[in-house]
């Protein structure tokens, strides 16, 4: 019986990384387009490669995988909230955090659907952040 209730845990933690991993992917949008604002950034080059030349091919490919990932990862996020909820929930840090971080993805997608829009009034990025330092001290706590 313990046996299978760490082979669960671990299938928890599982998903809870392979989503880490996703948003991370997702949240890399934001440094690449602040990088290609910056007006020096077209002197950069290492022999013949241009290095605004290869930040517009991520954010081409970042823009245009941003939605999909971040459905997709908030769709592991769910079954993972799922898996640790009927395995038994405590009211301990780790689980609060969690909880919280998932209310705020809660209003970051509504608001993502206002972003599309162009209605959010930054309210999207803001949200993001606070997301990311919830889902931070989440998952390493």
């Amino acid at each position: 019986m313990a046996q299978e209730h760490e082979a669960y845990e671990e299938i928890i933690e599982q998903l809870g990384s392979i989503s880490r991993i996703i948003y991370f992917a997702v949240l890399a949008v934001y440094p690449v387009f602040l990088l290609l604002k910056w007006k020096r950034l077209h002197t950069i080059q290492w022999r013949n490669i241009k290095l605004k030349n290869i930040l517009v091919f991520l954010g081409k490919n970042l823009r245009k995988w941003h939605v999909p990932l971040a459905l997709v990862s908030t769709g592991v996020i769910l079954l993972h909230g799922y898996l640790a909820i009927i395995r038994g929930f405590k009211w301990d840090f780790t689980n609060l955090t969690g909880v919280a971080a998932f209310i705020l993805l809660g209003f970051l997608l509504f608001m993502g659907f206002k972003r599309f829009k162009r209605q959010d009034k930054k309210w999207h990025f803001k949200l993001a952040l606070a997301f990311l330092i919830l889902f931070m001290i989440h998952s390493s706590l």
